[in-house]
């Protein structure tokens, strides 16, 4: 019986020998190919769970904050982002390069909630392309702090990068009331525009987190999602395979009055606040529609949405709500004299190969983006004709 017993143990070891073979390949080829991937050189992909960087937890919110941030739908942000501190590879030094964010989740100048006299603080605001993917010396904010004067009115200049990924104007806004308004900033910038198309359907991404929401509470889930990058792949494909037949045609662009609302809680704090045109690597001419015309892009998704021969093209779809929401927006800021800075046309002068050089993808900004968008804001904020005067 004991013989029978070992022998039966070897042939199952020898059985799951190829099994266990072909899981480890697999872990290792999936871990490569992240690290090697043109936004990736990130060690933790291969180290993980070993080295799974340091988390700066936030502080929760005062009971002020709170009751301030009681917008009309009681929302009150409790922001999600890890503010994992990192190295990132930059393309340009070719080298590792710091990532990080201070007690607060925020990236840029370390700054304290009671601002110093002697100091002109600027905060922007907007989703991920704020935020950034890129070290803190080649972030966009750390560009356009470069070529701002190192003084504005005799006092120091601080720039903070309050960037939050997938936010949109109405998390934004609530974002504003709960956190960023306790900084008080003297100017912020609002750059955002593309995150406005979860606002209606949470499209993909969004969708697979609600439709995973179950795996989450699960032990095992827990113990492998982004410990395993197999695991993690596989139950992000099944999650993607789940909506792959959702369809997002069109955002609603009555939620850009966020905005709106967010520029005057703004001013009512005592701050400037100016509207950025957020950039995407996309030409202005489409389909013989002008892509900057909010009322061009709104025809043009009906046009589209109503043709049962049209072969449904995500990046065109989501570009086109992107340029939607940014002249839906640029419409509201003249109507509501809301200063505003547009980058578009200088983005459009490079012509197509040039913009293809600024974008890891059709709205993420590479090293030589963030230095092209950057300073092209730097440049244009000093130049605006009242900047001297906040």
């Amino acid at each position: 019986m004991k013989a029978r017993r070992v022998f039966s143990l070897k042939f199952v070891a020898f059985a799951l020998t190829p099994v266990v073979t072909l899981l480890v390949a697999a872990e290792a080829t999936l871990r490569l190919k992240y690290f090697l991937a043109p936004t990736g050189h990130d060690w933790r992909y291969l180290t993980t769970p070993i080295g799974r960087g340091s988390v700066v937890p936030p502080d929760p919110p005062s009971a002020a904050s709170q009751d301030r941030a009681a917008v009309e739908d009681q929302m009150v942000v409790h922001w999600k982002e890890p503010c994992v501190n990192q190295t990132v590879y930059s393309a340009d030094l070719r080298k590792e390069m710091p990532r990080t964010f201070d007690e607060h989740c925020l990236r840029g100048d370390r700054v304290a909630p009671g601002k110093a006299p002697g100091e002109y603080r600027i905060v922007f605001l907007g989703g991920s392309t704020v935020e950034d993917a890129q070290s803190d010396d080649e972030m966009m904010t750390a560009r356009f702090k470069r070529l701002l004067p190192a003084t504005h009115h005799g006092k120091r200049t601080t720039v903070v990068n309050a960037g939050k990924a997938n936010f949109d104007s109405r998390t934004i806004h609530a974002y504003w009331r709960s956190v960023i308004r306790d900084l008080a900033p003297d100017l912020v910038l609002y750059y955002e525009a593309w995150n406005e198309q979860q606002g209606d359907v949470k499209f993909t991404g969004m969708s697979v987190d609600e439709r995973m929401a179950a795996f989450r509470r699960r032990s095992i889930h827990k113990a492998l999602y982004y410990r395993s990058m197999l695991y993690t792949y596989l139950v992000e494909r099944f999650g993607f395979r789940m909506v792959a037949g959702t369809r997002f045609w069109k955002i609603d662009t009555k939620q850009l009055r966020h905005v709106v609302e967010l520029a005057q809680d703004v001013r009512d704090a005592g701050a400037h606040f100016v509207f950025v045109t957020q950039a995407v690597r996309f030409p202005r001419r489409w389909k013989n529609v002008d892509t900057f015309n909010a009322d061009q892009d709104d025809a043009l998704l009906e046009r589209l949405r109503g043709d049962p021969h049209y072969s449904y093209d995500v990046t065109e779809i989501s570009a086109l709500n992107q340029r939607l929401a940014v002249s839906s927006t640029l419409d509201l800021c003249r109507r509501y004299q809301i200063p505003a800075i547009d980058i578009l046309d200088n983005v459009e002068a490079l012509g197509d190969a040039g913009r293809a050089g600024l974008f890891s993808d059709l709205g993420h900004l590479t090293v030589k983006g963030d230095r092209f968008v950057g300073e092209l804001i730097a440049a244009r904020l000093t130049a605006m004709s009242d900047f001297e005067n906040w």
